[in-house]
């Protein structure tokens, strides 16, 4: 579905749950026309309640304006989670339009978070930029020469796969694919593989490693700015990339601002004379 938002909705009256819905599929009908449909009597709806994750479209898209049919059933009142900075303007103000009221606190952050990969889509022109790193406990990222070093337990294995999982693409530099031949799919928990993206400016990864499997990868052999990869990247409808990057990428990733979570996992190990990296 991505790079859509997550939006779920229900409608109340009287105190009483009558109608849910969520946005299923990309070109699908929004999660307020699904929760207005599931309503048996249609009566019901007129002075009822909805709640929505995500203010209510107002603009023609795959599908009509979610906002002109609230009107329309006579629903007197939207609680919102979170803005839709697609909008660029205020809630509807005509005579039908239902009073609108936008979350603060918790709830509303709960939301923020929920579409976090959208709302950065949309307001920065690039992708979610999540950073995995792994270390040993006294804070290394490899042995001394830069071999792979299996850091992580079984449990945080299976966190670093769902969020794989959770992204539509993962990226590593060239040194990570040389050093660790990682294959970069979702392996422990349930998941679609995300599109996996080398950078390899000089054409260093053999064809026979394991990242070029199948055509479910990126070879990105151009040097570029890694906000101009970002960018190309959102024009194609990726909303969120995963780096497990070397200490090399990960620096330049920080230099050029664009880390919007950095997740370090630690292990027990220590090394005491292995390759560190500065968080």
């Amino acid at each position: 579905m991505a790079p859509n938002p997550m939006v779920g909705a229900v409608i109340m009256k009287d105190g009483k749950v009558i109608g849910r819905g969520y946005h299923k599929k990309f070109g699908g009908p929004h999660a307020e026309v699904n929760a207005i449909k599931s309503v048996k009597r249609k009566a019901d709806l007129r002075d009822a309640t909805l709640y929505v994750t995500l203010e209510p479209c107002r603009h023609h898209g795959k599908t009509p304006p979610c906002q002109d049919l609230i009107e329309k059933v006579g629903i007197s009142k939207v609680i919102i989670g979170s803005h839709d900075p697609f909008q660029g303007a205020k809630p509807s103000t005509g005579k039908q339009a239902p009073e609108t009221i936008f979350l603060k606190g918790v709830l509303a952050n709960k939301c923020q978070t929920l579409n976090k990969f959208y709302f950065t889509w949309v307001t920065k022109k690039r992708p979610y930029i999540t950073v995995k790193i792994a270390t040993s406990a006294d804070g290394s990222i490899a042995g001394p020469s830069g071999e792979p070093v299996h850091f992580t337990s079984q449990a945080q294995d299976r966190k670093i796969h769902q969020l794989r999982a959770d992204h539509q693409a993962i990226l590593i530099g060239s040194n990570t694919a040389l050093l660790d031949n990682p294959a970069l799919t979702v392996r422990h928990v349930k998941g679609a593989d995300p599109l996996r993206i080398i950078l390899d400016s000089k054409e260093r990864v053999p064809k026979s490693a394991r990242v070029f499997k199948d055509k479910n990868n990126l070879h990105i052999t151009k040097r570029m700015p890694l906000i101009k990869l970002m960018r190309n990247l959102a024009e194609k409808g990726i909303a969120s990339v995963l780096v497990e990057p070397g200490p090399k990428l990960y620096a330049t990733l920080k230099e050029a601002d664009l880390i919007d979570e950095l997740v370090v996992f630690r292990g027990r190990r220590k090394l005491k004379n292995g390759l560190p990296i500065e968080l």
